[in-house]
């Protein structure tokens, strides 16, 4: 697959097949996002693959920790979002509710409990930084993950970032032994179940006329 048809096929997938992803295929995986830029080359990105029995037990953890606190996913803005970009998020709710032919409660409760249990997908990335590196190192390891998504793709592969495991970082942390790190996000990972609904949504981009700016 060529660059420019991963970025145009690539979707979350929410559903995935019991097979697991051998650990040549996640490493080749890694090692192409690795190559990704980074302010000054400080590449401030360290990964923890979790597999196997691992993965699920770390589901449960965060399970627990989700039925003590309550924490779903949410924007993570302080102030009301414009109607234009709120418009944006619920066509994701509105379009997994018709793939699901259901009510957008049961969405918000697939969606939770979902990021928790990466889908069922086998093995999830947790991709970190050490705490010294300041939080402009942030676009350098989004820089990354858009690399480790398209390699995923390019590789068969369906993915989810998962950001909601970011409000229980210290089940996370506690549960991997890496209480020194600074976790940035969590990446579903596995082959894609081609028989669920949810795997075909396509949620709709803005028109690229409407995101540019020229000057001169």
């Amino acid at each position: 697959m060529d660059l420019f048809s991963a970025m145009k096929t690539r979707a979350s997938k929410r559903a995935f097949l019991d097979r697991p992803v051998s650990r040549e295929i996640i490493r080749e995986i890694l090692s192409s996002a690795a190559q990704a830029p980074s302010a000054i080359n400080l590449q401030p990105w360290e990964f923890t693959v979790v597999a196997g029995d691992e993965r699920p037990r770390l589901s449960r953890a965060l399970a627990r920790a989700y039925k003590e606190r309550k924490i779903g996913c949410g924007t993570g803005s302080s102030q009301p979002l414009p109607d234009r970009i709120r418009a944006r998020q619920l066509s994701s709710f509105t379009g997994l509710a018709e793939l699901m032919q259901t009510e957008a409660a049961e969405v918000s409760s697939f969606i939770n409990q979902g990021s928790l249990d990466f889908y069922g997908a086998p093995a999830a990335i947790i991709v970190t930084k050490e705490k010294f590196f300041p939080e402009t190192a942030f676009t350098s390891v989004g820089l990354m993950i858009g690399w480790l998504l398209l390699a995923a793709e390019a590789k068969g592969l369906g993915t989810c970032p998962v950001g909601l495991i970011n409000s229980y970082e210290d089940t996370v942390l506690d549960f991997l032994n890496l209480e020194d790190r600074d976790l940035m996000l969590g990446i579903a990972l596995g082959y894609p179940d081609p028989e669920a609904p949810v795997n075909r949504l396509r949620t709709p981009r803005e028109s690229v006329d409407e995101l540019i700016h020229w000057y001169g």
